[in-house]
């Protein structure tokens, strides 16, 4: 069985406790901060979250498509990841 931590975050004012392998961690709370940050240019607090994952998910595939680094595998991941973030 693989080892996981619980990590705790705060997302749009909203607490959520995740479980995650210990090398992922870190990236889990990057990317809550980055998701925050994105949050609080969002006008639109009705329907922010969905703004924040859509501008999130274009500038990675923006990036990624012009470094040629994204491919269908990684998408389904952070795809999933979400999803299940959201389940919680």
């Amino acid at each position: 069985m693989s080892k996981v931590e619980t990590v705790s975050l705060r997302i749009f004012g909203r607490d959520l406790t995740i479980a995650c392998p210990p090398k992922e961690k870190d990236n889990l709370i990057k990317a809550a901060e980055l998701l925050n940050k994105e949050l609080d240019n969002i006008n639109d607090k009705n329907n922010a979250l969905i703004i924040a994952g859509l501008t999130l998910a274009d500038k990675l595939l923006s990036k990624d498509v012009q470094g040629g680094h994204m491919n269908d595998q990684n998408l389904t991941k952070i795809i999933s990841k979400i999803d299940q973030a959201l389940k919680n």
